[in-house]
C-alpha cells in the first residue's frame, strides 16, 4: 500500500474538510441531508485515516533514508497519527449520535462533533504540511520510490538544475548531461 499512500491521503483530506464542513452546515438544521450527509463522511474519513496511517508507515522507509529527512518523517507520521486519533473521536461521537438521533439531546453531540471537527482539520493539515516537506524539501517518493534508474536521473538532475553553481552558471546556456 506504500506507492497509493499520497492518492490515499488526498481522499482523507477532502473527507474530513467536506464532512465537518457539512457537520457545520447541520448545526443550522437546514438542508435536511446536512446532517445525515455529515455522519457518512466523517465515517468514510475516519475508514480512510486508517488506511493512510497504514500505507505511510508502509512507505516511510525509503523516505526515511533520505538525508536530512527523519526528522520530517517523524513530524509527517505524528500529526497523521493525531488525525486519526481525532477522527476516531469524531467517529465514535457520530455514531452514539445516530443511535439517539431520535433524542433531543443530539444536537449536543452534533455540536460535540462539529469543534472536535475543527480540530482534525487542523491536525490533517499540519500532517499534510510536513507530507508536502518531504516531497518538496527532501524529495520523498520523487525517484526514490521506484528506484527506476531513469527516475532516479530525472531527480538528480533537477537537484542539479537548482543547485547554486548551477544556476550561477546560466549565463553559459549549458545543459547539464547525466
Amino acid at each position: 500500500m506504500a506507492a497509493l499512500h499520497p492518492q490515499i491521503v488526498h481522499f482523507t483530506i477532502v473527507l474530513v474538510m467536506v464532512g465537518v464542513m457539512f457537520r457545520l452546515i447541520s448545526l443550522f438544521g437546514r438542508p435536511a441531508f446536512a446532517s445525515p450527509a455529515a455522519a457518512t463522511l466523517l465515517l468514510l474519513a475516519t475508514m480512510s485515516a486508517a488506511l493512510s496511517v497504514r500505507s505511510g508507515l508502509d512507505a516511510h522507509g525509503p523516505v526515511e533514508r533520505a538525508p536530512g529527512a527523519r526528522a520530517a518523517v517523524i513530524a509527517h507520521e505524528e500529526w497523521g497519527e493525531r488525525a486519526h486519533n481525532i477522527l476516531i473521536v469524531i467517529a465514535a461521537v457520530e455514531v452514539i449520535a445516530l443511535l439517539l438521533r431520535r433524542s433531543p439531546r443530539v444536537r449536543y453531540l452534533h455540536v460535540v462533533s462539529a469543534v472536535v471537527g475543527v480540530l482534525a482539520v487542523f491536525a490533517v493539515y499540519e500532517a499534510g504540511e510536513h507530507g508536502g516537506a518531504l516531497v518538496y524539501r527532501y524529495a520523498g517518493g520523487v525517484g526514490i520510490r521506484s528506484g527506476e534508474p531513469q527516475d532516479v536521473g530525472r531527480l538528480l538532475l533537477a537537484g542539479l538544475y537548482t543547485s547554486p553553481n548551477w544556476i550561477a552558471r546560466q549565463g553559459e546556456h549549458r545543459t547539464p548531461q547525466i
